[in-house]
């Protein structure tokens, strides 16, 4: 560290990294608490082009080369998925700690290899679900950690879009991205509900996906997403939605539903809600019901909801720098997001077959 303070790079130079890491990751270097000093991507325009725009000081086209630089104490990883194992493993190997983007990995295989190098290394390995950062997360999860909500045994999530397909990038190409909305939007819906309900571990899911709308005529120019415009529709070989139900060991069940494309009114739903034997939550709108033996009072506190009050693509980072500097520990294990990792593969392949599968590996 330089100066008692963590010495940055960025791997990947696209959307979410000029929309999240970068911004956020100086705005902790305004704070005097790391050092940003190179960005890398395949593109070398792109690697430029973000350097020039954040004021980084060195630029790579190879991210090999960014994690040959000594003074570099850690990486944040926003490629596409297909890169993330690669990516990952060689910045454990060269000493650096690692903030990898979501999903964890392709698949449960990957992140295995991930994880075992970080034990190896004994290098900080965290993926970045910003989800958990949020006031409303955390206060439900505070009380569900504390037993307030009971046992809780059955919880549902969403994150769904009306015409909400990323156009940009490999998000629509299976083999780079590795899945549709469920690896993408779907992912953070998971993660954050499989943590309130206190990780416990999978060991079944029934899925299906679907491809109804994408090549649908005229739908691909409907498509709403930011900036991004229509898709193609030629490079769309992944689900418009994906629908499962986790069975976990310790009986709790959750039901999943995630979708990019979806006949709805509104242009993007999500929620979580949780239910237990002595009360319940729901992000969405936010409210935490306490049962207290004479009916269910709510308790809901006082905390800032929506856009307004989520922080998460800058905590997450926080959180990062902090435990390279030996102050925190990682708030998403990558324990935990193996985990997801196997219910991500699991409805797939259930949805492959057709029929429930178990959760083995």
């Amino acid at each position: 560290m330089k100066n008692g303070k963590p010495v940055l790079g960025i791997i990947g130079c696209g959307g979410i990294a000029r929309g999240s890491h970068a911004p956020s990751l100086k705005q902790l270097e305004a704070q005097g608490v790391c050092e940003v000093v190179a960005c890398a991507d395949v593109v070398p325009e792109a690697a430029q082009a973000m350097a020039e725009r954040f004021g980084i000081p060195r630029d790579f086209a190879d991210y090999r080369e960014l994690l040959a630089l000594d003074e570099l104490d850690g990486v944040t990883i926003a490629t596409p998925p297909f890169v993330h194992k690669e990516a990952t493993i060689a910045a454990l190997r060269a000493g650096k700690h690692v903030l990898c983007e979501k999903p964890m990995a392709m698949n449960v295989a990957e992140a295995k290899e991930m994880i075992a190098v970080a034990r190896e290394t004994g290098k900080v390995l965290t993926i970045g679900h910003g989800g958990r950062f949020s006031p409303v997360a955390q206060a439900i999860h505070r009380r569900a950690a504390a037993g307030d909500l009971g046992e809780i045994y059955y919880a549902k999530a969403a994150a769904l879009r009306k015409r909400g397909v990323p156009a940009r990038g490999v998000f629509t190409v299976k083999k780079l991205n590795g899945g549709g909305p469920l690896i993408d939007i779907g992912v953070h819906a998971l993660d954050l509900a499989v943590w309130l309900m206190g990780n416990p571990p999978p060991v079944g899911v029934f899925g299906a996906t679907y491809d109804k709308l994408a090549h649908r005529p005229g739908v691909a120019s409907q498509n709403r997403l930011g900036s991004t415009g229509a898709f193609d529709p030629e490079r769309y070989d992944v689900e418009d939605l994906c629908a499962g139900l986790i069975r976990f060991a310790n009986g709790a069940t959750l039901y999943l539903e995630t979708s990019w494309l979806l006949n709805q009114a509104d242009d993007e739903r999500r929620w979580t809600e949780l239910y237990g034997t002595t009360g319940s939550a729901t992000t969405n709108p936010f409210r935490i019901l306490i049962d207290d033996s004479t009916g269910l009072k709510d308790e809901t506190p006082a905390v800032p909801t929506g856009r307004a009050g989520f922080q998460g693509n800058f905590l997450r980072f926080q959180r990062f720098v902090d435990c390279i500097a030996g102050r925190a520990e990682p708030l998403v294990k990558p324990e935990e997001s193996l985990n997801v990792q196997r219910i991500i593969d699991g409805l797939y392949q259930s949805a492959e077959a057709g029929k429930a599968v178990e959760i083995t590996g």
